[in-house]
C-alpha cells in the first residue's frame, strides 16, 4: 500500500504543471493545424495518425516549457526514451526548424523549441551533428 502511494505520488509529481504555464504545455487546434501543414507528409504517415504526432510534439513542448528530464515525461506520452529518440531524429532532420516557423518564430512556444534543440544540436559532437 505504501508503494502505491509512493508510485501515485511520484506521478502527481511528474503531472504537477507551474501555475501559468498550463497554455505552453500544449499546442492549441490552431497551432496544430498550422504545424500539421508544415511537416512532411511522411511524418504523419509514419505515426499512423496526427494524434500520435501532435501528442509528441506536445511532450517535447512539456520538457521545453519545464526544463524537467526526459525520464519524467508522464506515461500518457508514452516511452520516454521512444520520445527523445524521436526528438533527436527530428532535431537532425531539420523538422523542427518547420514546427517554429509554424508556430511564428517569435512566439513563446516557438521559442521554448527552439531553446531545447539548439542546446541538443549544440551538446552533440560534430560527427553526430551530420
Amino acid at each position: 500500500m505504501i508503494e502505491e502511494q509512493g508510485r501515485t505520488g511520484e506521478q502527481e509529481e511528474r503531472d504537477a504543471v507551474a501555475p501559468g504555464m498550463d497554455d505552453m504545455l500544449s499546442l492549441d487546434d490552431d497551432e496544430w493545424r498550422a504545424v500539421l501543414a508544415a511537416l512532411p507528409a511522411l511524418v504523419s504517415a509514419r505515426a499512423r495518425n496526427g494524434e500520435r504526432t501532435r501528442a509528441f510534439v506536445d511532450a517535447v513542448l512539456w520538457i521545453a516549457a519545464t526544463g524537467r528530464p526526459w525520464v519524467q515525461l508522464s506515461s500518457s506520452a508514452g516511452p520516454w526514451h521512444s520520445v527523445y529518440v524521436r526528438f533527436t531524429r527530428w532535431a537532425h532532420e531539420g523538422l523542427w526548424d518547420k514546427v517554429i516557423v509554424a508556430l511564428d518564430d517569435r512566439s513563446q512556444k516557438a521559442g521554448l523549441l527552439r531553446r531545447l534543440v539548439t542546446t541538443y544540436l549544440r551538446s552533440r559532437s560534430p560527427e553526430e551533428r551530420r
